[in-house]
């Protein structure tokens, strides 16, 4: 389906128009969905007047006869209210104000036939001094009179277009025939070409990587929204965001790379969403991997902590996770599916592997792909049947357990052996085991297959090995063990049980606390009123007054060996006892404190403490973790 739209925006007065064509082949009647702030001025079929008859969203104009019919709309509203600053959450549909305007295209502003990807030209006209861009190719642009007109092109079916209007400030750098742009709000101007540089620099290394980059321009937007958003040739990022270092490092990576994997690859969400996994993989754990050995082994081990917090109960199948609509689902669609292609490198090898992605790039470009597709495409590259390792961690929940039965060292000078036996639950998995023997001159690493319920291996060596460590460096998806990983504040977040203690007479305090608490646990849990002596066992999140969680300190339980106060005015901590469910403790100075934190808290779930002054991070960390029990040290 093709669309043609001419549109002006007002941002300020938040006055809409739009004018809407489109062909449509169908019987009886025609049907679309518009979004309940706008309504149809005029309605044209073939050139005539054709009544527009309305139930809700949905919109019916009755036909006489079947065929062909060339629908010409005319709609007029205005757009929802941008929310007050301190009421603005990551995700809205369509808004506009002096400050930034917002229509996505799946918030209906154009008629919605049911249609997922179309083809457009789209024309937007916006009042001096604001500027507008849109998803799709920009065409034209020019300054008329007081006005502000660009237009824009889809010519492969895309998603419908998004629009974005404020008053930016345009910038733009030329690399070879790409144009990279930033709409800026002034303030951010000095940004640019940081902006810029890198978002060439990424453009380049993925075109390398996958193959040439499937749009002719690419446009970072300033978001008057806390949002980072991923759009095909565009990324809307919060303008309190665009500042912070990290923005322009794995993030913008991240949102560049979705433009091969999710927008020029699309997914179907009913067969599962394999683009989030594959796109952290590539970009935010593949930067890690360049910083150091050091800094892609903690990712992975966060990914092997966040898995180990979430519930049986909440585990789906990779194939299953559609998008992040909570934390749960974030665990399993963007790290369990990263992992999953960490170990599909590491069975494939580097060359099998990106040839796999090449080739899959090349076989679904502008079209839809499901994970079937991805293992055919592994397989074509490798040629190897791979069904096995598909079915196991893409078509199955759960994870394997995997332990160290026995570990013995034999044999004399220059003919030494290491015999290990290891153990795996049911169903049973087929894992590539890293084994490292550390020597007094050296470590010796190799890895075995490891498939059984439980399998006995013997690894030769010629120096005297002193000990013995299976998966050192967390390149398995496996549980992890007790001592390998520190508590987490996901290991209370996620839990279904989990219990809110609001230890506070102040009602500012428990206004702020049950605010907090929602958004930590993304639900509104039970408060626990009774006797905190008979709590029952299950994870507590406890909020309150520095002077009140102190008075929890009657429960027996301790702040771990390391001072948060200091100069903070707020700060967070997990501990467990042995034989207990944890405890979240959330500490403020007072309501104000507490409320500081009430944005960034939520995006430390994979923390151990965190402690703030105002909203900013002072410090943050892991307790200590102790000796992985899949470790043997050999006695002299």
């Amino acid at each position: 389906m093709s669309h043609e739209i001419r549109v002006r925006l007002d941002p300020a007065s938040r006055e809409l128009r739009v004018e809407d064509e489109f062909m449509v082949d169908v019987v009886g009647a025609i049907k679309f969905e518009l979004a309940p702030w706008l309504r149809v001025v005029e309605a044209r079929v073939n050139a005539r007047r054709a009544e527009a008859r309305r139930t809700g969203r949905l919109v019916t104009i009755p036909l006489a006869a079947e065929g062909s019919r060339q629908v010409e709309l005319v709609l007029q509203g205005v757009v929802p209210e941008l929310p007050a600053a301190d009421a603005r959450g990551a995700s809205t549909g369509a808004v506009a104000d002096a400050e930034g305007s917002y229509l996505p295209g799946y918030s209906d502003w154009i008629a919605n036939t049911g249609e997922d990807r179309i083809r457009y030209r789209l024309t937007v006209e916006v009042p001096q001094p604001y500027r507008v861009v849109a998803t799709g190719r920009l065409v034209e642009e020019r300054l008329d009179g007081e006005n502000y007109r660009a237009s824009f092109a889809a010519d492969t079916p895309i998603e419908p277009p998004s629009i974005f209007a404020g008053p930016y400030e345009i910038q733009e750098r030329l690399e070879d025939d790409l144009c990279i742009r930033t709409y800026f709000h002034p303030e951010l101007a000095a940004l640019a070409e940081g902006y810029l540089k890198v978002s060439a620099n990424y453009i380049r290394r993925y075109a390398e990587q996958i193959g040439p980059y499937p749009y002719a321009d690419f446009h970072i937007v300033s978001a008057p929204l806390p949002v980072g958003l991923g759009f095909p040739n565009l990324t809307y990022v919060g303008r309190r965001v665009l500042p912070l270092p990290f923005m322009r490092g794995r993030s913008l990576a991240h949102e560049i790379l979705h433009n091969w994997w999710g927008n020029g690859v699309a997914v179907d969400y009913a067969r599962g969403n394999w683009a989030e996994g594959l796109t952290t993989y590539m970009a935010d754990y593949a930067l890690a991997r360049e910083r150091s050995d050091e800094a892609a082994r903690e990712m992975r081990l966060g990914w092997l902590r966040n898995f180990a917090a979430l519930p049986p109960e909440r585990d789906i199948p990779v194939e299953r996770f559609t998008s992040k609509q909570h934390d749960a689902a974030q665990v399993v669609g963007y790290d369990k599916v990263a992992f999953v292609f960490h170990m599909l490198k590491r069975e494939l090898g580097d060359a099998a592997f990106d040839a796999g992605l090449r080739k899959f790039w090349k076989d679904h470009r502008f079209r839809v792909a499901r994970w079937p597709d991805l293992q055919h495409a592994f397989q074509q590259s490798s040629g190897r049947d791979l069904t096995w390792f598909f079915e196991q961690w893409v078509r199955r929940a759960g994870i394997p357990g995997i332990e160290l039965v026995e570990a013995r060292r034999e044999g004399v000078e220059g003919d030494y052996r290491v015999t290990v036996k290891v153990r795996q639950g049911r169903p049973l998995y087929r894992v590539r085991l890293p084994v490292v023997i550390d020597t007094p001159a050296w470590s010796q690493r190799g890895e075995v297959v490891f498939d059984q319920q439980e399998q006995e291996f013997r690894i030769p060596s010629q120096l005297k090995p002193l000990s013995v460590r299976i998966d050192p460096d967390f390149d398995t998806f496996r549980r992890l063990l007790p001592g390998e990983s520190p508590p987490i504040f996901r290991d209370v977040t996620l839990s279904g049980e989990t219990v809110l203690v609001l230890p506070t007479r102040d009602p500012d305090m428990t206004r702020v606390a049950r605010r907090l608490a929602h958004r930590l646990l993304q639900r509104d849990p039970a408060i626990y009123e009774g006797d905190l002596r008979d709590l029952p066992a299950a994870p507590v999140l406890a909020i309150g007054a520095a002077k009140d969680i102190e008075e929890l300190q009657a429960l027996r339980v301790t702040v771990q060996a390391l001072d948060l106060a200091g100069t903070s005015t707020a700060r967070a901590w997990i501990e467990r006892r042995p034989g207990s469910a944890p405890w979240f403790f959330v500490a403020a100075d007072g309501a104000e404190s507490l409320e500081a934190v009430l944005r960034p808290l939520p995006h430390y779930r994979n923390q151990s403490y965190v402690v703030f002054e105002g909203a900013k991070v002072t410090r943050k960390g892991l307790w200590p973790a102790s000796a992985s029990p899949l470790s043997r040290r050999f006695d002299d």
